[in-house]
């Protein structure tokens, strides 16, 4: 029997929507610039301002939130391949799908915009190099090919809990799109509370949540023509839904309008 409650996924997306990027804000870019005895001036939902640093203290800062998206990955993947319980195993897995994802959909949003993290332009970790297009496109190709093998690699770990076929779809769908699609509106929510205004909410709100996350559209419709479903069972659970829309107002007004450190 298969069954899971699209509302408690929901849920999911909206308590670690805010961690996770957090992990990749505070964790990478803030911690990154702390630890280098650079000043935080400005800490939001989706951006980090350091300042006192030079060359190529900078760079690391812009390389920060990647690097610990990758290593978050890594940690839940491990974690994942041990974990037993229905529910945890598919907590670790949109944990370490999501952070993969998210690496590399940098090298690809970088590449084809020049901004971002590991762009050319002001602020990227590349853009000392001088080598634009070149340096862009080698980002796309790995972003994209990065990307490519990543979506297929989630599709065969979701296919390792629920099985394949017709009779997955319903519970693929519920796993993959409402987490996609709870995590996307929220983060675009909390990014109309910043007061640089629509130009941080799709540039980093849109870009990493629906942009960076969209391989979770390919999942949900990996169905399968044949296959077996496996039992899955993740009930509904009120706690999960209640922490996670607390946890997205909490980071939209805590963070959302930003933090200024004199």
């Amino acid at each position: 029997m298969q069954r899971v409650d699209v509302w408690t996924m929901a849920g999911w997306g909206l308590l670690l929507m805010p961690l996770l990027t957090m992990w990749h804000e505070i964790g990478g870019h803030a911690a990154a610039c702390a630890l280098q005895g650079g000043h935080v001036a400005t800490l939001g939902a989706f951006y980090v301002q350091c300042n006192s640093l030079r060359e190529p203290g900078n760079i690391v800062v812009a390389c920060g939130g990647v690097t610990v998206n990758a290593v978050l990955s890594a940690i839940a993947y491990a974690c994942w391949r041990r974990a037993r319980r229905d529910t945890a195993r598919v907590v670790l897995w949109l944990v370490w799908v999501s952070e993969a994802f998210v690496a590399a959909g940098y090298f690809l949003f970088s590449g084809v915009t020049g901004y971002g993290d590991l762009g050319i332009g002001k602020g990227g970790a590349l853009s000392g190099l001088g080598l634009h297009w070149p340096v862009q496109v080698a980002e796309i190709a790995v972003g994209a090919a990065s990307y490519i093998l990543l979506v297929r690699a989630a599709i065969r770990a979701l296919n390792a809990m629920i099985g394949t076929g017709p009779q997955t779809r319903r519970t693929r769908r519920a796993i993959a799109h409402a987490y996609y699609a709870s995590a996307g509106a929220a983060a675009v929510l909390v990014g109309l509370f910043n007061p640089v205004g629509i130009v941080i909410t799709i540039m980093s709100a849109a870009a990493s949540s629906f942009g960076g996350l969209a391989g979770f559209i390919s999942i949900g419709y990996a169905t399968g023509a044949v296959g077996e479903a496996r039992p899955i069972d993740i009930p509904r659970n009120m706690a999960v839904i209640v922490a996670g829309a607390l946890m997205v107002l909490a980071f939209g007004f805590v963070l959302g309008p930003s933090i200024q450190f004199r």
